[in-house]
């Protein structure tokens, strides 16, 4: 980089960050002026909008505040009175049920994530704290209270023995934990006694009152069918964790850096499990299952207990998790690191255990096996004599004397489900939950270790604040903002869906559908901290606070009719029921059917998408899109595309917003993008690049389409080869023929090319900018009539042309195939958003005119 870009970063950045410095032009966004070849470039101050991921934080505020509330700031609020607390309280529970009546609709795959999407409902911590959040209560809120002992002596006098101060979050006493620490008051020597501090105390008598009618909708609602071993609800979690395990390993598969991070062993155990139905084990410890786990042995158990399966890959479902354990060291240094996880995936009896020595408690067992190889336990060596079994043998073992605690293991396709089926049962006995909470006076302070995660309140994102599940780790402090927060089974199920579909409906011009549903751009199984496993991480693009992806919002959930101001083209419909929006155009990718949209429960002036694609028959009435070759209705697009149709609606939103006043937290990324651009380019060094930049791009463009060769233009190509590379989105304004934009329009799916150098901006606003420069070369290549708009996604290859002349010019190399995944129309433009395909075709097609490219 040249010494002479740095008063251009430096003035650049102090307009972004000043607004009355440096201002030309009108409106609010603030502007440079550059000129290229005699045409004005005004490079401006607004960021690039990307487009969140349907999010699992909007499906998680549907259902706790409803449709009255998801519009409405979140935050909790004392403004509540407790009869409409109760009454939001009942109102919460009944969506709740409607989610779980919901399930058993749709395809099976659909069911699971159906299933998915509100299990940390399912889940004490999640529902209790759910609930509080529905009443208006922030459930981390701390009270403390203060436990006294007292000796009384002869004399009538009395000193005290021992005092403590406990403290209590709002949803631990909803759920009865300081009602099971009261004491009595004692007899006439030892006296115990509690105090409340006064202005706490109603609130108390209120989260008691609130917390006695949780529990009677727990009981009755969700307890009583979840430990109904032969129950839907429990049958349905048992596939659900088995199409997770799935997931997890097509993900895997479909992640080319993650899976080439395994060793030959791993990567054979998952293809061979995904390929031929192979083996899954439910991991033990002594025989007690850890629920929401899998182990993935390298080589098959055959039912021979004195060959133990130790070796292989686990896997955690909740968290997104994947580690390859090769003996019982590598699993008491996975067990420490996880030692709160694998506690909670214990059931509550097995947590208390103490029945005789062969059942001591789990959390014992546990610990022992992290401490060391020191510990022994009875096992069975024949049937009326025990053999000391060193602790680290304890895992997956399996010479339980006790059937029901033998080693689970089960075909993937045909018997794992049943097994978690089982253990799911087992772990959702409320009374033995209470239990273990109640074997002593001061088991409560270790709820965070039995609980997990609750949901929390997140003030301070954008105007509403977010209701994240998991935003705390272990209720201390908030977690990295790229992880899961124990979604990780929504998002794999999610995203085995979109696999699933997309295998099913041959998408057009995708080669290898398998790749569709791959992490890819949004999630990405990475090393974790320690290097040594691989976990489900949100990439950077991603939205650092909505979490996951959802394939529709909660059944009683209805949206807003009121339509954003900004998309005065889409009209409402009726489709089973619910009310959607839709384009005025088919916007489904086929030129048939329609994305039906809701309004964005966060920011309403924004649409989210539903998941389904519809049209309306003959009669007006709305159907889903059938299947290609007949077979069930599928109404879900796949993942990859419905985020391309997403980041399309933000991009549309920035171009129609572009008179609107920029903040500062925008002027500081656009500067932060133009640094970085500038910083990183050594564009300037290389002449033919820089005639191409500042007057020649037509020239060289043309020759590159006509196919003439001059030494010019090998000399451009060779230097345009050694310019370093921008990673990011980048947009570009641009012409196309009528037949050109037909061909798109219909071409969802499909692979084209340009022959010419696709130069392009990397902010959507200077893309608008260069549309004088797009009408020219138009003009000069004929009938080019229909204006487009290029959203060339990240993993498209771009190279960095920032110069002073134009800093955020970037541009993608002459020839590159790029699919396109998504089409949409909007003030007389073609929005499209193009990717890198996973395979190119035999036969492509012009971008330009749509012609068939050999």
């Amino acid at each position: 980089m040249s010494l002479n870009m740095f008063p251009l970063i430096q003035s650049a950045i102090t307009v972004a960050l000043e607004p009355e410095a440096g201002t030309q032009g009108s409106g609010n966004v603030q502007t440079v002026g550059f000129t290229a070849g005699g045409i004005g470039i005004s490079l401006s101050f607004k960021p690039e909008t990307t487009a969140a991921p349907l999010s699992q934080d909007i499906f998680n505020k549907s259902l706790i505040y409803g449709a009255t509330h998801v519009t409405a700031p979140t935050a909790p609020t004392a403004a509540y009175k407790l009869p409409e607390r109760m009454r939001r309280i009942d109102a919460y529970a009944d969506r709740v049920v409607a989610a779980i009546n919901n399930i058993e609709n749709g395809s099976d795959g659909e069911r699971n994530v159906k299933f998915q999407q509100p299990r940390q409902f399912l889940e004490p911590a999640g529902y209790f704290s759910g609930g509080l959040l529905a009443a208006g209560y922030d459930p981390h809120e701390k009270i403390n209270v203060t436990f006294t002992s007292s000796v009384r002596e002869l004399n009538g006098a009395s000193h005290v023995t021992n005092q403590n101060i406990r403290t209590y979050f709002a949803w631990e006493i909803a759920a009865g934990a300081l009602a099971h620490d009261k004491v009595e008051r004692g007899g006439t020597v030892n006296v115990q006694s509690m105090h409340i501090e006064p202005q706490d105390r109603s609130k108390v008598a209120d989260l008691e009152s609130m917390g006695n009618k949780l529990q009677r909708h727990w009981e009755l609602e969700i307890s009583q069918p979840m430990r109904d071993t032969t129950g839907a609800l429990a049958q349905r979690s048992g596939k659900a964790d088995a199409y997770a395990v799935r997931g997890t390993l097509q993900s895997l598969a479909n992640d080319k850096e993650g899976f080439e991070q395994l060793s030959e062993a791993a990567q054979t155990a998952v293809g061979r499990t995904l390929r031929r139905n192979g083996q899954v084990i439910v991991p033990n410890i002594y025989g007690y299952p850890l629920a929401g786990y899998a182990f993935v042995p390298f080589l098959e158990f055959k039912g021979n207990v004195e060959s133990r399966p130790h070796k292989g890959v686990m896997i955690d479902l909740k968290n997104g998790g994947v580690t390859e354990i090769w003996d019982d060291r590598d699993f008491a240094g996975w067990a420490k690191k996880n030692r709160n996880h694998l506690l909670r995936s214990f059931n509550a009896g097995d947590r208390q255990g103490t029945q005789d020595a062969h059942w001591p408690k789990a959390g014992d067992v546990l610990d022992n096996l992290i401490a060391g190889n020191h510990a022994t336990y009875p096992g069975y060596r024949s049937l009326v004599k025990d053999e000391a079994v060193p602790v680290w043998e304890t895992f997956n073992y399996t010479e339980s004397r006790d059937s029901g605690y033998r080693l689970k293991y089960g075909n993937l396709d045909t018997g794992i489900a049943a097994h978690y089926q089982e253990v799911n049962a087992k772990n959702a006995v409320w009374s033995d939950q209470t239990q273990v909470f109640g074997s002593s006076q001061q088991n409560w302070k270790a709820a965070k270790d039995l609980w997990g995660n609750t949901f929390g309140y997140l003030p301070g994102v954008g105007n509403a604040g977010n209701i994240v599940f998991g935003i705390h780790d272990s209720i201390y402090g908030k977690t990295s903002s790229d992880r899961l927060g124990g979604t990780a089974a929504a998002v794999i199920s999610s995203l085995q869906l979109a696999h699933e579909v997309a295998l099913s409906e041959g998408l057009r011009g995708v080669a290898n559908v398998s790749e569709v549903s791959a992490p890819g751009k949004n999630y990405t199984w990475s090393p974790d901290s320690s290097e040594s496993d691989l976990e489900l991480m949100r990439t950077p693009s991603a939205s650092q606070n909505t979490a996951e992806v959802v394939v529709e919002s909660p059944p009683t959930v209805n949206p807003t009719t009121d339509a954003p101001a900004t998309f005065a083209q889409m009209r409402e419909i009726e489709f089973r029921g619910q009310k959607y929006f839709v384009a005025d155009t088919p916007d489904g990718g086929d030129g048939v059917h329609y994305l039906l949209r809701n309004p964005d429960p966060v920011d309403p002036s924004k649409w989210v998408s539903s998941g389904i694609i519809a049209k309306p028959d003959e009669a007006g009435v709305w159907q889903l899109r059938s299947v290609v070759g007949g077979g069930v209705e599928s109404a879900f697009i796949p993942l990859e595309y419905a985020q391309a149709s997403e980041a399309l609606d933000a991009v549309i939103t920035e171009q129609s917003n572009a008179a609107a006043p920029v903040t500062q937290a925008q002027r500081q990324t656009f500067a932060d993008t133009l640094t970085k651009l500038i910083s990183e380019s050594n564009a300037e060094d290389y002449d033919e690049v820089g005639e191409y930049i500042d007057k020649d791009s037509n020239a060289i463009n043309e020759s590159l389409r006509t196919g003439e060769r001059t030494v010019e233009l090998d000399m451009f190509l060779e230097e345009f080869d050694e310019l370093n590379s921008f990673e990011g989105k980048a947009y570009r304004s641009a012409f196309v023929t009528p037949e050109g934009a037909e061909k798109i329009k219909n071409g969802v799916g499909q692979v084209f090319k340009d022959s010419g150098v696709q130069s392009a901006s990397a902010t959507v606003r200077n893309a608008t900018e260069w549309e004088s420069w797009a009408t020219e070369e138009a003009e000069e290549r004929g009938n080019a009539t229909q204006q487009v708009v290029y959203v060339f996604d990240e993993s498209l290859p771009k190279k960095n042309l920032s110069t002073s002349f134009l800093p955020d010019h970037v541009a993608v190399a002459p020839g590159e195939p790029m699919q396109v995944l998504a089409v949409q129309e909007a003030d007389n433009k073609l929005f499209v958003y193009l990717s890198k395909p996973s395979k190119v075709p035999e036969y492509t097609y012009s971008l330009f005119d749509g012609s068939s490219i050999a």
